[in-house]
Formats: C-alpha cells, sequence, structure tokens
C-alpha cells in the first residue's frame, strides 16, 4: 500500500524580476519580514542550519542549497523527530514572477489544521510580495 501525504500548492505573482525574488528569499535573515510566524532567526553555530524562534518553538530550518533553477525547498524541525517540509519555487513569468509554495499535511495534523497552515503560507507569500514590491500592487 503506498502512503502519501495530501498537500495543497498556493502561489503569488510578484511584479520584480524572478532572479532578484529569489535572492531575498533565500537570504534566511530576511525571513522576519515576511514570514508571519518567524520572530527571530540566527544562524546556527555550525553547518548550514538556522535557528528560527515563533511563538511556538525554536525550530532548526534549512534550505535547498543555492541554484539557478529558482528551487528554495525549506525544512524545518521544530522538535526531534518532526521534520516539516515545504516545496517552493520561484519561476520567471514575463517580467515578473510566479511563487509556488506547497504545504504537506503532516500525519495526524487535522484538516483544519492543514487548512490554517495554508491560509497562513499564502499570507506569508502575500508578504513577500508586499515587501518586494514596495507595497504596491
Amino acid at each position: 500500500m503506498t502512503v502519501y501525504l495530501s498537500s495543497q500548492t498556493i502561489r503569488v505573482f510578484i511584479n520584480r524580476p524572478a532572479q532578484e525574488v529569489y535572492e531575498y528569499a533565500y537570504n534566511m535573515e530576511n525571513f522576519p519580514q515576511w514570514v508571519s510566524i518567524c520572530q527571530s532567526i540566527q544562524k546556527a553555530d555550525e553547518g548550514d542550519a538556522w535557528m528560527m524562534e515563533t511563538p511556538y518553538c525554536i525550530s532548526e530550518v534549512r534550505v535547498a542549497q543555492k541554484n539557478s533553477f529558482g528551487v528554495l525547498d525549506h525544512r524545518s524541525i521544530p522538535a526531534p523527530g518532526v521534520e516539516i517540509c515545504d516545496a517552493m519555487r520561484v519561476i520567471p513569468n514575463g517580467d515578473g514572477c510566479e511563487v509556488f509554495l506547497t504545504g504537506f499535511q503532516m500525519p495526524g495534523m487535522s484538516h483544519e489544521k492543514f487548512s490554517q497552515v495554508i491560509t497562513t503560507g499564502q499570507q506569508d507569500l502575500n508578504n513577500l510580495k508586499t515587501v518586494l514590491e514596495g507595497g504596491t500592487e
């Protein structure tokens, strides 16, 4: 029997060049400006991990290696044995770009909680748009 997680993909158009959006979103120091749950973030003492303070915990976060494909996948570990994966892409579209985020419903997560997570993800993408477009539509 194949087991898989339910998922949902959300998106936003940002009227800025894809490379600029990618560079901004890739820089973990910018997370507090657009990721609503991120109260602060700092580089971990070793390796490529970052430690993100949220209202709930300190979570270890890792982002995909820098690449030319616009891949910004994130893995966060809020507790031992718990890993949350978000697939994120920046794709050129005309003079701007589309930013896609796929969230996965983790085992044991209710449909209501998953819906809240997706809503928060959309708000975060909208925050990214606002920051990068300077508050314009």
